[in-house]
C-alpha cells in the first residue's frame, strides 16, 4: 500500500532515534492525502481501503480474544474530503531507522531538516495489533519514504517545476511599466477615524 501526501504536525528526524523525554519512543509520522497525485490513490479512495483493513484487524482480534475494545482506527477524514495518515515504525521491533529517498532513489542526506508541507510517498505495510496488547486494532507501520517536494527552513525545492510550463503571459500588473491610478478618496473626512 501506497500513501501519498504532504507532512503534517510534528515531522520528526528520519535518521537518529527518536526520542521522548529523552527516552526512545517510536518513530510517529503524520501525511495529510487530498487528491493522491499521480502515485497513490486519493483520498476518498484511501479511506475505503484503509477501512476496510482496520475492520479486518478488529474482526480479526474479536474473534481471537472475544474482547471488542480497539485502539482507534490510525486515519482520520477531515471534513474537507482530506485525510490524515498515521504511521508508527515500533523501535522495539526493529523497523526503524526505514529507508528515505529522494526521486532519483538517492538516499536523503542526514542533515536535511523537512518541515510540515514537504510531499512524500510512504510505502506502507498495515500490521495488526497482536493478541497480547490489551486492546486490538491495526497499525500502519511505514516501510519506506519518497521525498517528491522537500520544504525546510531555509526553502521549498520544486523538484522539475518550470515556470514557463505552468504559466502563460497574461494581462495586468507588469513590474517593468507599472499603471498606477490614486486611490480614491471621501470628501468629508472624520478626522478621528
Amino acid at each position: 500500500m501506497q500513501v501519498q501526501g504532504t507532512l503534517t504536525g510534528w515531522i520528526p528526524d528520519f535518521y537518529d532515534t527518536p526520542t521522548y523525554n529523552g527516552e526512545p519512543c517510536d518513530f510517529r509520522l503524520k501525511v495529510l492525502v487530498t487528491d493522491g497525485g499521480s502515485c497513490g490513490p486519493a483520498a476518498e479512495d484511501l479511506l475505503e481501503e484503509l477501512s476496510e483493513e482496520y475492520d479486518k484487524a478488529c474482526a480479526w482480534w474479536r474473534d481471537a480474544t472475544g474482547r471488542k475494545s480497539f485502539y482507534d482506527a490510525p486515519f482520520e477524514a477531515n471534513q474537507d474530503g482530506s485525510l490524515i495518515v498515521k504511521m508508527t515504525a515500533k523501535l522495539s521491533y526493529e523497523e526503524f531507522p526505514l529507508p528515505v529517498v529522494d526521486t532519483e532513489l538517492k538516499p536523503v542526506v542526514r542533515d536535511l531538516k523537512m518541515r510540515e508541507g514537504s510531499e512524500v510517498l510512504v510505502a506502507v505495510k498495515p500490521i495488526f495489533i497482536p493478541r497480547k496488547a490489551p486492546k486490538g486494532g491495526l497499525r500502519l507501520c511505514p516501510k519506506g519514504i519518497q521525498v517528491l517536494k522537500v520544504v525546510t527552513a531555509t526553502g521549498v525545492d520544486q523538484g522539475d517545476f518550470d515556470i514557463a510550463k505552468a504559466f502563460k503571459v497574461q494581462s495586468g500588473f507588469k513590474q517593468s511599466t507599472p499603471n498606477l491610478k490614486e486611490l480614491a478618496t471621501v470628501s468629508g473626512e472624520d478626522p478621528d477615524f
